[in-house]
């Protein structure tokens, strides 16, 4: 596997999926740039997108599946680990959204930028972000 150059937050992915313009240019051009297979999303992320779509927050023009299987077929899906599990609650984040901190803490542990917009996360310096 090539060695990974970014983690992409649920939103990040989401908007990367959908050719969204509510990416940063910076956020975009990373991602534009960057070989797809050192990319990365957290397992979790697929659960977070699973909440998201059953409570109606997100809708797609099409399948899910098909939507979003086009850069899922490109990204690493990285695993929860044990280090990440106890990293996570310890991380200095001001709120207890256990998706956040699963996806920093995974971030953090694989030394990766996390490429968000949740100002929570970035302003908390607790990883390395882009947007």
């Amino acid at each position: 596997m090539s060695r990974l150059k970014y983690l992409l937050d649920t939103h990040a992915f989401l908007w990367a999926a959908t050719d969204e313009d509510r990416l940063s240019t910076k956020a975009a051009r990373a991602i534009a740039t960057t070989a797809y297979e050192q990319l990365a999303i957290v397992d979790v992320t697929l659960q977070e997108i699973g909440l998201l779509l059953h409570s109606g927050r997100i809708t797609f023009q099409g399948s899910p599946a098909a939507v979003l299987g086009k850069l899922l077929n490109y990204v690493s899906v990285l695993p929860i680990t044990l280090e990440i599990a106890i990293v996570a609650p310890a991380l200095g984040l001001p709120h207890g959204d256990q998706f956040d901190r699963i996806i920093a803490a995974t971030a953090k542990v694989h030394r990766l930028p996390l490429i968000t917009k949740d100002a929570s996360i970035t302003d908390s310096g607790v990883v390395a972000t882009l947007w």
